[in-house]
């Protein structure tokens, strides 16, 4: 791969994107990470130069293909956030360090680690999907490289992508990924098991093909003579599913018959259920061989109708219609987004993504939040039926709990008991796919505290902790004057030479505990401390002395915090303090327009490590976006 490739990619693609932004983001990291090599011993440059090439393959926006080039300058080179951001802008530098940080999440055996660090990186991704989109290109071209790595390495990181980054592909849609990382994985960790399968599935499908080539030109002839345009491909189901219902189904790859699938690329929906009933004339449908995912899309935003039919000769097979758009949004989903939306708003694909806020914000740690992760990121989803037929997806396991909230958070809140296909069944009943669920409601009825034992889903567990947590209250003091400045603040910093000097905290850098910090001290004896990379501080008219944050603290201090406005945000940040072991002695929350808020809260951290613990802690609140010493 060079820029040359990379160029005459993105001018095949037709997707308005601007070259000179491209060009610039290579000579830059060309120059960064010049003499550097990989263990194959290519040039490092080839590496991101691929990770683009992945991105606009996903039909993904300037913005992400040039982060993509940049993607590890900050992990791997001098360069610096604020050299990136002069450079390329706050967007594109925000991209690169936020999968900077993707990069630097460890994964252990250990289940109260993993399940932390998993929730730090669906934090990142919430917050801009494009960051997971460019860890998961790159995560896929370190998988077809990996063979450079010791064994070692090699199984570690095969099993990484096997057990997070693949089903994350799969829970964002992107099937392009998700499929190969699937087989990459599987290549490494179980090397037999893949090469045998690779020889079976060679075997197979070139006895397949010929009577799929008989079938297409069959289904090609009822499209022309009903006037339907549409394209038709092959699909071959790749070796780790294939693996999968070998084993699950104790068969051999031979009665596998959805091993190659046809599929009908249509331009309107309507087309789409024409075309299910013209192979349905042509072929006998097999008994409960229809699932219709356009009535009723996948949580990942998969659209598509699958039917499994049997020619007169005892050949069965796959047939998959969609349109055109439901192709793209299967094959590249969440990142398919930008295409037709860009940065837009879209009420519809929010709602699709609600079920990530939802585990982001789970209060539950170690095991019982990676248990979580399993079922609502890694598991298999079910659909099931409301007595007026309606269709609702959940994650298996789920119990009549889960299937109430999921239909709305009164009835969670009010149910009393549940009947599945008529029968009435405990609370905790594990759901089937298929069940048609009555849930019984009692008005004045609140959850029960023995529900969140066994509820299998992050939104059952949020409504339950909420309707329990409204009729405690939260002591919140007000401030005399919200805009008050603590002359304590001596206490926290230390400046040089200076002894009764009053301590502020300059707001263009925001500096915060661990910072390195240096002080302008004015006539007036007023310390303003800054950041010590600061711009603007250099602009500032005083006498510079050095400045260092006391381990120990003596008095309180005040902390301003800007996040969205919520549900919940107050307590949510109550608990994170409580959690951290930090008191509390006053606190005010004031909304600051229709979707934001600002608290201030005064505190006594103790400790510089206590602080910095908290702020850390802080980050990971959903919805807050500044943190700051007032």
């Amino acid at each position: 791969m060079n820029i040359q490739k990379l160029i005459s990619e993105i001018k095949k693609s037709k997707i308005p994107i601007n070259l000179s932004l491209i060009k610039k983001a290579y000579l830059f990291a060309e120059q960064a990470h010049h003499n550097q090599k990989r263990l194959s011993k290519e040039p490092y440059i080839k590496h991101p130069l691929n990770v683009a090439f992945i991105l606009i393959k996903l039909n993904m926006d300037e913005e992400t293909i040039a982060a993509g080039i940049l993607h590890d300058i900050l992990e791997d080179t001098k360069i610096t956030y604020l050299q990136l951001e002069k450079e390329f802008g706050r967007k594109i530098a925000s991209l690169v360090d936020g999968v900077t940080n993707i990069s630097k999440i460890n994964y252990s055996d250990r289940e109260e680690s993993t399940a932390e660090n998993l929730r730090k990186m669906l934090l990142a991704t919430s917050r801009d999907f494009r960051v997971v989109i460019i860890k998961l290109a790159d995560r896929l071209h370190n998988m077809r490289t990996l063979e450079y790595l010791p064994k070692s390495d090699q199984i570690r990181i095969a099993k990484e992508t096997q057990e997070i980054y693949a089903p994350l592909a799969y829970r964002l849609g992107i099937n392009l990924i998700k499929s190969e990382l699937e087989d990459l994985s599987f290549k490494f960790l179980n090397p037999k098991e893949y090469s045998k399968i690779l020889r079976g599935t060679v075997t197979t499908k070139k006895h397949r093909e010929k009577v799929l080539l008989e079938i297409k030109e069959e289904i090609e002839r009822a499209l022309k003579n009903n006037k339907i345009d549409a394209k038709i491909q092959y699909r071959l189901k790749n070796i780790y599913s294939i693996y999968r219902k070998i084993h699950e189904r104790n068969i051999d790859i031979e009665s596998i018959n959805d091993l190659i699938a046809l599929r009908v690329i249509t331009n309107t929906v309507r087309e789409c259920y024409e075309v299910l009933g013209l192979v349905h004339n042509l072929w006998t449908p097999m008994e409960n061989g229809v699932r219709d995912f356009i009535a009723v899309p996948k949580s990942n935003m998969y659209q598509s109708i699958h039917t499994n039919v049997i020619t007169s000769h005892g050949f069965v097979f796959e047939v998959q219609i969609r349109t055109e758009e439901m192709h793209k949004l299967a094959e590249s989903g969440i990142a398919a987004h930008w295409q037709y939306k860009g940065m837009e708003s879209d009420e519809k694909f929010d709602k699709r993504l609600e079920w990530l806020k939802e585990i982001v914000t789970n209060e539950n740690r170690g095991s019982e939040m990676l248990e979580t992760l399993r079922i609502e990121l890694f598991g298999e989803e079910i659909f099931v039926f409301t007595p007026k037929g309606k269709v609702i997806e959940v994650p298996s396991k789920s119990t009549p709990v889960d299937f109430a909230y999921q239909l709305h958070s009164d009835i969670g809140d009010h149910c009393i008991g549940a009947k599945v296909n008529g029968s009435f069944v405990p609370l905790n009943h594990e759901l089937k796919n298929g069940d048609v669920i009555e849930i019984i409601t009692q008005k004045n009825h609140k959850p029960s505290r023995d529900w969140l034992k066994f509820v299998k889903t992050s939104k059952a567990m949020q409504k339950i902790k909420h309707s329990i947590r409204s009729t405690e209250k939260i002591p919140v003091q007000s401030f005399k004057n919200k805009y008050e400045k603590l002359s304590k603040y001596k206490s926290v910093i230390e400046v040089q030479d200076r002894k009764n000097v009053v301590i502020k905290f300059a707001h263009c850098c925001n500096p915060i505990p661990n910072d390195k910090i240096i002080a302008i001290v004015s006539e007036n004896n007023t310390a303003n401390i800054h950041k010590i990379d600061c711009a603007v501080y250099k602009t500032k008219k005083g006498k510079k002395a050095q400045a260092t944050w006391k381990k120990n603290f003596e008095s309180s201090i005040i902390l301003e915090i800007l996040a969205d406005d919520r549900l919940g945000l107050l307590a949510d940040l109550m608990k994170t303090f409580s959690n951290c072991g930090i008191n509390v002695e006053k606190a005010n929350a004031s909304i600051v327009n229709k979707n934001m808020a600002e608290c201030r809260f005064e505190l006594k951290p103790n400790s510089l490590e206590n602080l910095s613990k908290l702020l850390e802690r802080l980050k990971e609140v959903y919805g807050v976006r500044k943190v700051l010493i007032s």
